[in-house]
């Protein structure tokens, strides 16, 4: 009798650590942590569709994504590790592919922007070029409206800007007194939105940028589209990577890389 009651009580006893405990607690993601992204915002539709898909798969990865730092900025801080990718939209050089490994995400195209009302459609490159070195002054030369033309160009360092060196003046960019000089695509924007005269440069990918007072002008008769970019047909374009250190990245930066290059990854970047 008493040998019964003693079973009773321990199972009662065990009944009651296994209550207090509760639901086994789940196992910590190996990955788990916060990561560094950092570069220009060329590349940002591209890296945000990847990272919301990724982490979508593995919560427990947290990304934080700067677009402050520019192309320069991605490769320095990339090969030295204070970031854990990089985002760069322009061709490396020879000493950076030294420094850091990349994986290609896509292309961007530099546009050229004018007001919604200007009647102008398209201009050649060599128009372009006696644009912003202010040999053509007045739209009227072009086809448009007697009106004087106020060229903007993106700061220096911008990869929307070196693009169109490259294409325009053999990267020897050759200015005229008039021309303006914008900080950032979004000041770009509106900057050309609020001047009837004005034409300026911005980064374009698989959608172009109009509206809100703007529209994209065809370069050499080639409007910058999604086909147009990815088969090279139109030129002023550079390609986007994510660069990284050369040496071993942290585990979920190289399970993230496997994602980017992986069919999964790669279905992300086919809607671009």
């Amino acid at each position: 009798m008493l040998a019964g009651v003693f079973r009773t009580s321990q199972w009662i006893v065990l009944a009651a650590i296994v209550a207090a405990c509760g639901a086994p607690t789940p196992a910590r993601d190996a990955l788990s942590g916060t990561y560094a992204i950092g570069g220009g915002d060329a590349a940002l539709p591209q890296v945000q569709a990847l990272v919301d898909a990724f982490v979508a798969k593995r919560p427990a990865v947290k990304f934080k994504i700067d677009t402050s730092l520019g192309s320069d900025g991605a490769v320095n801080l990339a090969a030295d590790r204070t970031i854990d990718l990089g985002m760069v939209s322009r061709d490396l050089l020879p000493s950076e592919s030294e420094r850091v490994d990349h994986v290609v995400i896509g292309a961007a195209g530099t546009g050229l922007i004018v007001h919604a009302s200007n009647a102008v459609n398209g201009l050649s490159g060599a128009q372009v070029q006696d644009i912003y070195a202010g040999r053509i002054k007045d739209w009227s030369v072009v086809g448009g409206p007697l009106l004087a033309i106020v060229p903007m160009v993106r700061e220096k360092g911008s990869s929307a800007r070196t693009a169109l060196e490259t294409y325009l003046f053999a990267s020897k960019p050759v200015y005229g007194p008039g021309v303006i000089e914008i900080q950032g695509g979004e000041q770009m924007r509106q900057a050309v939105a609020a001047q009837r005269g004005g034409i300026g440069t911005i980064g374009v990918q698989s959608n172009d940028p109009e509206g809100a007072g703007i529209k994209l002008l065809t370069i050499d008769g080639v409007a910058a589209t999604k086909q147009s970019l990815r088969d090279g047909t139109y030129k002023i374009r550079r390609p986007l990577y994510l660069v990284f250190a050369r040496t071993s990245p942290a585990p979920a930066i190289a399970a993230f890389l496997d994602f980017v290059r992986g069919p999964d990854g790669q279905k992300v970047l086919d809607r671009f």
